[in-house]
């Protein structure tokens, strides 16, 4: 049996709405004469406020008919929300327009009858919300302050369900001026279409629309993960509390009732996107902008999850941190450091890695997750380098402060890591892990031995060969790795002219060496050094090529054993 409606309390809607809506017409025809001849914005508004009157004055006997001879007859519960829903909607228009006139700082007696207009509207609304809770009541409060000019888009990017025009239109109108980008859809099936191409910051959705309900729109975006990370406001002319409730267990963010209050719909709106930007803030920690947007929105669990990947893994440390701690202090030292691995960590974004971790004064970065990047070596690469080169500028900034030259030790691995989620569900750390990761930290470490400020292993310089000149200085064993590792050097423009041809005069003196030439090998690296006297990597060859013909052992050790780490 279909639940029906009180006859008494729909007699009574109509009663009180009835002189209500004549009033209001009265004051939206003088409203349209003060607008004179001129076509402009203002103009419109007036006239389009006062056809809304005039509609809703001429749907009145459809939605609420007077009682035949024999006295009001019930009505069932669905029609009666369905009426409410589409008067509400027409206060909507009305309370609508009414704020764009308002904001526009018009004259004073516009001003005025504006005013008296309101309180007709909320005459309206508080009969038809008669015997259902209203948090929807627009006060005429404060005059609302014209919004000053903000660049479009710069608010984020906001998708509006809804099949009414008019709905759209006093969204739009109401929200662009914030400096949000505004996208429509008229009903549920184009809301989910729309959603699935591109990201948007929040979604206005009405219930209440054709082909899908704003319901059902919920109940996909549930399913899909979407709602989770893109927060939907309700906005509708639904008012029954079962609806509110609903709207939130599916997901919903917030649930408003027409007609909106610009105000309110601002504050909700606002602390929806700040909630989002939060969410944003903890991949911004590790992500490029954009990722962190994108894995904030529409996190993929297969990205997050632990897997193997072909990466880059890059350390770089801060020479003579320790010392110049000890002479700076706390205090200093700590803006320092914060200065300095500023800087590096916004080049390793800028050149789109993952920003892993900072132990002390060391940074671990990385390349080829959690997205996949076929030229990560590249781009590791491109990272040191820029490092390298920013340091002239930091320690024009740093020496009066620091007493020192700020150097560093960058060593660079490319191989399969396990990468994923490797924090804990207490806090989220995305890194990589296995002996990829290790080398490259070994790597670094030689750099001190070698006396240079960037190294490569060999699967790295083969990535980046023919697009970085490198020159290969050894082949060494780290600790607690077994296989023997060729280590190169990269080019730093700038420093050696005659890059190649050093680097070839170099690399024969090594050949030589480990094909047990000693006098060869000496030969070509004293040729090398009387070029380049303080290369260190040719100074630590000269030492070993000594050591080796001193102790007269033809089967000597040609791979060179790292002392630590």
């Amino acid at each position: 049996m279909e639940s029906l409606v009180n006859s008494d309390l729909i007699e009574g809607v109509r009663r009180e709405l009835e002189p209500a809506v004549a009033q209001l017409c009265e004051v939206a025809d003088r409203l349209a004469m003060m607008g004179g001849s001129d076509e402009g914005l203002l103009q419109r508004d007036l006239i389009k406020f006062q056809s809304e009157a005039s509609l809703l004055r001429s749907e009145l006997p459809m939605w609420f008919p007077a009682p035949p001879p024999s006295g009001p007859v019930p009505v069932d519960a669905a029609r009666w929300k369905s009426v409410r829903h589409d008067a509400r909607n027409r206060l909507n228009h009305l309370f609508g327009t009414i704020q764009l006139i308002r904001m526009v700082n018009p004259p004073g007696e516009v001003l005025a009858s504006s005013e008296e207009a309101v309180r007709h509207l909320e005459a309206c609304l508080t009969a038809l919300s008669r015997s259902t809770p209203d948090d929807s009541k627009v006060t005429s409060g404060p005059l609302p302050q014209p919004v000053e000019a903000v660049a479009a888009g710069s608010a984020g990017h906001l998708l509006i369900a809804d099949d009414d025009a008019e709905n759209r239109s006093i969204l739009q109108r109401l929200l662009e001026p914030h400096g949000f980008r505004i996208s429509f859809a008229v009903n549920g099936v184009e809301a989910i279409a729309q959603m699935a191409k591109r990201h948007f910051d929040a979604v206005l959705l009405d219930i209440q629309m054709p082909e899908m309900d704003g319901f059902e729109v919920l109940s996909r975006l549930r399913e899909s993960g979407q709602l989770g990370n893109t927060p939907v406001i309700v906005v509708t002319g639904l008012q029954e509390e079962q609806d509110a409730v609903r709207c939130i267990e599916i997901g919903a963010e917030d649930f408003l009732s027409r007609p909106i209050r610009p105000a309110l719909l601002m504050a909700r709106l606002s602390a929806s996107l700040e909630k989002k930007r939060l969410r944003e803030k903890v991949f911004e920690q590790h992500f490029t902008p954009e990722l962190a947007r994108e894995l904030a929105r529409n996190p993929d669990p297969m990205k997050m999850q632990a897997r193997q990947a072909d990466v880059s893994v890059m350390f770089c440390d801060i020479r003579g941190f320790s010392s110049v701690s000890e002479r700076l202090g706390p205090a200093q030292t700590i803006g320092w450091l914060s200065g300095v691995m500023g800087d590096f960590s916004s080049i390793v974004i800028d050149h789109g890695g993952v920003l892993v971790d900072y132990t002390g004064d060391e940074l671990l970065a990385l390349w080829g997750a959690p997205n996949e990047q076929p030229n990560h070596a590249e781009l590791a690469c491109r990272t040191a380098l820029e490092i390298l080169r920013s340091l002239p500028d930091l320690n024009e900034k740093w020496r009066p402060i620091v007493g020192a030259e700020t150097e560093v030790g960058i060593g660079i691995n490319s191989g399969e890591a396990l990468v994923g989620n490797v924090g804990t569900h207490r806090k989220f750390k995305y890194g990589p892990l296995g002996t990829a990761v290790n080398l490259a930290s070994r790597v670094q470490g030689a750099t001190k031995f070698l006396k240079t400020s960037m190294l490569l292993t060999g699967d790295t310089a083969e990535k980046v060969r023919g697009i970085f000149p490198t020159r290969r200085l050894c082949q060494v064993r780290v600790q607690n790795i077994k296989a023997a590792v060729h280590l190169h050097e990269m080019e730093v423009p700038g420093v050696y002219n005659d890059w190649q041809e050093l680097s070839d005069q170099y690399e024969q003196a090594l050949q030589a060496f480990e094909n047990r030439d000693l006098e060869k090998a000496g030969q070509l690296l004293q040729a090398f050094l009387g070029a380049v006297p303080n290369d260190g990597p040719g100074q630590r060859l000269m030492v070993r090529i000594n050591e080796a013909a001193l102790a007269e052992d033809e089967d000597f050790e040609t791979i060179w054993t790292l002392p630590g780490k």
